[in-house]
């Protein structure tokens, strides 16, 4: 590499994961463009606006010019304005006149940050409802015209069938405005065809200090079944007396136990009929909810059994769904199908897909996706949308009818996500989740029907989506970044009064694969894209929530929408179901870079985002980017969803993505794997050290991944030929060779026999750290094409995610043995699992000459060395010490 500024060495690393974190928390605070319609997996636009400003300025910017922190915490540079007079003078460091592609636009992350910055952009999004996002993010709108139009669909609406959204407050006999209805699943018992009442739990609020918990009584002779808490936060103790309205006195027989007031029903709250999939009818037989529904050939049937309300005086209460209720839904019911003919409905079949996708849905027996809504939703969202569709037909001064009604229709489909049968209940705060908390289509047996016209905020309210479209477009033409200041903890906003995102910088967007790119030799001076996340997420089956209905208006219009379904057989993912395997996956995603390379100019840049945390995509990706021409300059790992986002907080994904820059330099000669680790060695110990002067508080782990890239610099510059015994060295050979050196660069690293497997060299390395969290020890088997999980099969790991630990010998010597007795499927006796055994035998005075003559080799007496070494235990050594006369 030669003298220039590197783009990386201009990151604010030490601040980037900050604003990340922020901004993955609050979207609609920080950058509301991103809440202008549901996009999955979105990567933090501050992360994308530090790319942009490092890729576009010269080299005379650093990255304290890029983003620094004064002494008072407050914050200056190019990142709060790219017009900053002190830092860019007349704009003469900032190259504005360049043309950015992203050939995986996604939401339009990438695009929106470059065209903020001034850039031309160019993206290639196969995805209808990713592409439709994309640009109305761009379109240009008039927010007055827009804010009284969506003021008007909602008045209308609402007065048309407000009527069905209203109950009967008990006290004072006045009709109030229903927020939500709280339904739960019947099913027939498949032993006795007891007809079940499905419930996960029997809360419906917890105390605050503004209100009361809310108990449901499931004793359904019951007649009064809502239950308030008062002022109370927990269950009863045991023995404690209650005498219920009938007269009858109950004691309380366990901890943390209700008794109903009214019936005298004691019952746990926490404890209900319903989880996991399963449910357990009154006689306790028990049986998974998806092989009922399939034998007795039955889709989901519910039943409302409880509402929430706001009553006269302003207050939210919960009252029981009572006959006048049920009225109302057979005639929105009626209503509906005396209009059905009229609205723009969905009739779409669901298509067969995997577990956390639409197979989810079919295992339920869910066929189409208008199913998954309630008769009073199709009601209501169909006449939403027509309405929203028919302004086109409008004329308005100094706008486009058209355009407004785009707009209008997106901010409907925005608002189907906390709305449908797939949206469930939050008690700890009192609200409505949606659909998509996790990346994946969960049905529910308790499920709630929100109110999307109701006028008091609630999170599923049509006018909260309405806002977001006027605040993302507010936020275009006025700019603004938030950054905390530490010292005195107030989030300080600042207007960049010289950008805005704008129309007039879209070059071209287009709806197809990036697989053929529509433009000349050399013409793109920077791709910088987040790519396909191998099998993480399956973005065509989930975005099809959507396009059914956004197809229903634009179809006619647009031939983006013609379709019936999302297409899919050119989606860039790895899925077994849909025939698309690595092979696939590689091959596609080298297309797309090779069309990058064609395209790029010679002097060009490529960055990109990854999220993942199994190895093996991780070596895919690489091998696509390096087989299309493209040589690997650097690596840098970055924080990407906040730490308790629900898609990592329990299904231990990573936390943090990697940025890889990569550009065309090729070198002609040919070198040898051995060759390249002897230049290498001592050139990453130069290399670990500038990397630990230029940012503090860099981990050993994000170190390891920075050494990474930069190795991968070398392989790729050479790539392909680079040579190992006479043959072409291979990717997976290459990430080999490299993690070994760096492991010997890093301090405490494991210098263990070649022929020591990777499980318990990783292993071996960790009890020498000592407990860390998830991804810190993720990073650190990233050089061993590992996971944590893997570990955790192997019983090598435990712990939260915040700190796990290495397993000791003693409580992995069941496990082992279940090994050795063969009742436990493994691929072999890991080389770790025979020193904790010999340890075991040894520590416990048995014979080890059995195993000792089986197992023992100079390889193995260095691992049991190292074990000594790192957990400061001696007996380690010994047994394999011992000479096998002795037994």
């Amino acid at each position: 590499m030669d003298n220039k500024t590197e783009t990386w060495d201009k990151l604010p690393l030490n601040l980037m994961d900050e604003l990340a974190e922020k901004e993955t928390y609050r979207r609609d605070v920080y950058r509301p463009i991103y809440s202008l319609h549901k996009w999955w997996a979105r990567r933090p636009g501050s992360t994308f606006r530090c790319l942009g400003l490092a890729a576009l300025t010269d080299d005379t910017i650093t990255k304290d010019d890029i983003l620094t922190e004064r002494t008072t915490g407050s914050h200056d540079g190019l990142y709060i304005d790219s017009y900053d007079e002190q830092i860019n003078p007349n704009d003469e460091h900032i190259d504005r006149d360049v043309t950015v592609l992203d050939p995986f636009a996604g939401g339009g992350t990438t695009l929106v940050e470059m065209n903020r910055l001034g850039a031309d952009v160019v993206g290639y999004e196969l995805n209808p409802v990713a592409w439709w996002t994309e640009k109305k993010s761009m379109d240009d709108v008039n927010l007055d015209v827009l804010e009284r139009e969506s003021d008007r669909i909602l008045e209308e609406v609402r007065d048309e069938l407000g009527e069905y959204y209203t109950t009967v407050d008990p006290e004072t006999g006045q009709e109030c405005e229903v927020l939500y209805y709280f339904q739960s699943q019947r099913i027939p018992c498949l032993t006795c065809d007891e007809e079940v009442q499905l419930f996960p739990r029997y809360e419906l609020s917890r105390t605050k200090k503004t209100s009361p918990g809310v108990l449901y009584c499931p004793n359904q002779e019951c007649d009064d079944r809502i239950i308030e808490l008062q002022d109370r936060d927990k269950g009863l103790d045991e023995g404690t007396e209650v005498t219920a309205a009938s007269g009858v006195t109950m004691t309380v027989s366990t901890d943390g136990n209700e008794v109903c007031p009214n019936c005298g029903h004691e019952f746990d709250p926490t404890d209900g009929n319903a989880g996991w999939g399963k449910y357990t009818c009154s006689n306790g037989h028990k049986h998974d909810i998806k092989e009922t529904l399939r034998r007795k050939d039955e889709k989901p049937k519910f039943e409302r059994f409880a509402l929430q309300y706001v009553d006269p005086q302003g207050n939210k209460k919960f009252k029981e769904f009572d006959s006048t209720d049920s009225e109302l839904v057979k005639s929105a019911k009626k209503r509906l199908n005396e209009l059905r003919e009229e609205l723009p409905l969905p009739n779409q079949r669901i298509p067969e897909g995997m577990a956390m996708t639409t197979g989810a849905l079919r295992n339920y027996n869910y066929e189409r996706f208008n199913e998954v809504f309630t008769d009073r939703h199709l009601l209501t969202f169909g006449l939403l949308f027509d309405r929203a569709w028919k302004t086109k037909k409008k004329e308005f001064k100094n706008a486009d009818a058209q355009n407004i009604a785009e707009f209008l229709v997106t901010g409907v489909s925005n608002n189907l996500e906390y709305n449908g049968k797939l949206v469930k209940w939050g008690i700890t705060y009192s609200i409505s989740g949606h659909v998509f908390e996790r990346h994946a289509y969960i049905p529910r047996v308790q499920p709630i029907e929100g109110n999307p016209l109701n006028s008091h905020g609630s999170r599923n309210a049509l006018g909260n989506f309405f806002d977001k479209i006027l605040e993302a477009k507010r936020y275009c033409k006025e700019p603004f970044e938030k950054v905390k200041n530490r010292q005195t903890g107030d989030v300080e906003q600042y207007y960049a009064t010289n950008e805005s995102i704008s129309e007039d910088r879209v070059a071209g967007l287009n709806c197809s694969t990036a697989e053929r790119i529509d433009a000349d030799d050399e013409s793109v001076d920077y791709v910088i894209t987040d790519p396909p996340y191998y099998d993480n997420v399956q973005y065509s089956k989930l975005s099809d929530y959507f396009y059914v209905w956004l197809r229903e208006c634009l179809h006619e219009e647009y031939d983006e929408f013609k379709p019936e379904l999302v297409p899919k057989a050119r989606e860039i993912v790895a899925n077994e179901n849909a025939n698309k395997d690595e092979e696939f996956f590689v091959k596609s995603l080298a297309n797309v870079f090779s069309e990058c390379h064609r395209v790029l100019k010679q002097d060009g840049e490529m960055i990109f985002t990854y999220h993942h945390n199994e190895n093996e995509a991780w070596s895919v990706i690489l091998e696509a980017l390096i087989e299309s021409g493209f040589t690997i300059t650097g690596a840098y790992p970055v924080q990407s969803e906040m730490p308790n986002s629900p898609h990592i907080s329990e299904l231990d994904n990573a936390e943090y993505d990697i940025l890889v820059f990569a550009n065309k330099e090729q070198a002609d000669e040919e070198i040898t794997l051995t060759e390249l680790r002897q230049n290498l060695f001592f050139e990453l110990q130069d290399m670990a050290e500038e990397e630990r002067e230029r940012h503090e508080d860099l981990s050993k782990a994000d170190l390891g991944v920075i050494l990474r890239g930069k190795c991968m610099y070398y392989y790729s510059r050479y790539y392909p030929n680079v040579y190992s015994e006479g043959e072409q060295a291979g990717i997976d050979e290459a990430l080999e060779t490299v993690d070994s050196i760096i492991e010997q660069v890093l301090e405490g690293s494991v210098n263990l026999p070649a022929s020591i497997d990777a499980m318990s060299e990783a292993y071996a390395a960790f009890v020498q750290r000592g407990p860390e969290g998830y991804d810190d020890l993720n990073k650190q088997l990233l050089a061993k094409n590992l996971n944590v999980s893997d570990l955790e099969d192997e019983k090598l790991v435990k712990g939260p995610r915040k700190l796990k630990e290495p397993v000791p010998a003693d409580e992995r010597v069941h496990h082992i043995e279940g090994k050795l007795n063969g009742n436990i499927t493994s691929d072999r006796l890991l080389d770790i699992d025979k020193v904790q055994y010999l340890y075991h035998l040894y520590i416990t005075d048995q014979n080890t000459a059995e195993y000792l003559s089986e197992w023992k080799s100079s390889d193995l007496e260095e691992l049991a060395e190292f074990m000594a070494d790192a957990t400061d235990d001696d007996r380690y050594e010994s047994v394999m010490e011992m000479s096998l006369s002795q037994f």
